[in-house]
């Protein structure tokens, strides 16, 4: 598997300023050797970007970095916040959308532009009402 890990989720958050607390920690990953988008065990989780468009361009953006940009992550929470809605996992669409609001706040971010491309419009319309909610 590669060497090259970037923190990612809720503990990338936790390192920009961010006080939701979480136990786990992601890495985003191209581990060439595997498919699976998700490879877990019981100290991490791993995004695989191999065999995942979407992951993968994020991947490519990021790589090298210990911890991925908050660009990224805002990408990375837009295309897990339309996933969890998908699944009705209710519970994490709201820690996605807090997320969603730290990130847009504390950085000043206003827009998608990655995820955006892996989304329906619809789904894109609901991901930018909450980023366009947050109050300064």
């Amino acid at each position: 598997m590669t060497q090259n890990k970037i923190l990612i989720g809720g503990q990338a958050l936790r390192e920009l300023g961010s006080d939701r607390y979480t136990n786990d920690i992601d890495y985003l990953v191209n581990d060439s050797k595997n498919t699976n988008a998700f490879i877990t065990s019981e100290e991490v989780d791993l995004i695989n970007a191999n065999g995942n468009k979407f992951f993968a361009e994020i991947f490519k953006l990021e790589e090298g970095n210990e911890i991925a940009t908050p660009q990224s992550l805002l990408e990375l929470k837009a295309y897990s916040f339309v996933q969890h809605c998908q699944n009705f996992n209710w519970t994490k669409v709201d820690s996605t959308e807090y997320d969603i609001k730290f990130l847009v706040r504390k950085f000043n971010l206003n827009s998608i532009k990655i995820a955006n491309k892996y989304m329906s419009s619809g789904e894109l319309s609901e991901v930018q009402k909450l980023i366009n909610s947050v109050k300064f």
